[in-house]
């Protein structure tokens, strides 16, 4: 079978009667060089021959490249696996394809990565931030806009979407207190003491009426989580109880109590952050806040979309799902 050659702009001037260079001036998008009548008389020659100019041609005419841009700080983590998923099946919905990109939780990586995106002519960058809050505030958004995921910077031009994590904490924080464990160390992944997380544990402590557990940094990662326990366990005040800011250090953190032979919960309650798939399969079954990756995502198209009718900051109401890591059960 003859295979069907390829369509040309040479083939588009042809059927257009205009001549090629006229067809590369529309196709380019380069202004005043030839009538509105000669321009439309060559996209309907184009569509006729069922011509597919660039991305970059289309999004000159139609003033949308129908393409978001996602920065994400780290693949292997299966909130972010699951939050992509979504966006990506959001954004089909409306015809919008995604470039996603990795800047491995590192701020510089995602200045380029902004820069790079940008030079896809993506009409909107989402990212889940590794800069600090000035650093997003001082975002240049001339040329697309920006949806932050997971903050709640209130920026001019900017839609912030994010779980409600200062909620979040406490609901956790509450339920600890329930159990009688007020001695409680906190493992969260980030240097930002801005951050709604521990603002939300500060927040609990102070009302409750009980001296704030220490924070310790321990990355985002089992690895962090791991090593993070086990400077804890080490430590001349050894906590309670353990609460995680992701479900990765939690993972980590029963590795370190199962090798310092502490039972969870018997001996240490350990409880987690993100409600993700690995929860499901830990020993004991982690007691998680879970976020609704799916309302985030569809707040976030939503908010590209149509920003005028999105507020500046949209809070996800997170779910407590109860395992066996809390003593529950």
């Amino acid at each position: 079978m003859k295979q069907r050659s390829r369509i040309t702009r040479a083939d588009v001037a042809r059927l257009a009667n205009v001549s090629t260079a006229s067809v590369s001036y529309v196709l380019n998008g380069v202004p005043n060089k030839v009538s509105e009548e000669t321009a439309q008389r060559i996209w309907h020659a184009a569509d006729i021959l069922g011509y597919r100019p660039s991305a970059f041609a289309r999004a000159l005419k139609t003033g949308s490249s129908k393409t978001f841009g996602v920065i994400v700080p780290d693949f292997s983590n299966p909130y972010f696996a699951s939050l992509n998923d979504e966006i990506e099946s959001a954004a089909s919905e409306h015809g919008y394809s995604i470039i996603f990109v990795s800047s491995h939780g590192d701020a510089e990586i995602e200045r380029a990565c902004i820069e790079k995106l940008k030079n896809r002519d993506v009409d909107t960058i989402f990212t889940s931030s590794a800069l600090s809050n000035d650093e997003l505030a001082s975002l240049d958004q001339q040329y697309c806009r920006l949806v932050f995921l997971d903050h709640t910077i209130v920026t001019p031009g900017v839609k912030c979407i994010s779980t409600d994590f200062e909620k979040a904490v406490s609901v956790m924080i509450s339920h600890l207190f329930g159990h009688g464990y007020t001695d409680i160390a906190f493992l969260f992944g980030g240097n930002d003491y801005s951050d709604a997380r521990v603002q939300g544990w500060l927040k609990t402590f102070q009302e409750a009426g009980v001296p704030a557990g220490p924070i310790v940094n321990s990355g985002f990662t089992r690895e962090g989580g791991y090593q993070a326990t086990l400077t804890l366990l080490d430590s001349d005040k050894r906590p309670s109880a353990l609460f995680a800011a992701s479900d990765l250090e939690a993972i980590g953190a029963l590795r370190a109590l199962h090798e310092r032979h502490i039972r969870v919960p018997e001996d240490m309650p350990i409880v987690s952050f993100d409600g993700s798939i690995d929860t499901l399969y830990s020993i004991p079954q982690l007691t998680t806040m879970q976020q609704d990756t799916r309302a985030v995502a569809r707040h976030a198209v939503a908010a590209a979309l149509d920003p005028d009718n999105v507020p500046d900051v949209t809070l996800i109401d997170p779910k407590l799902v109860i395992g066996r890591s809390c003593g529950c059960r």
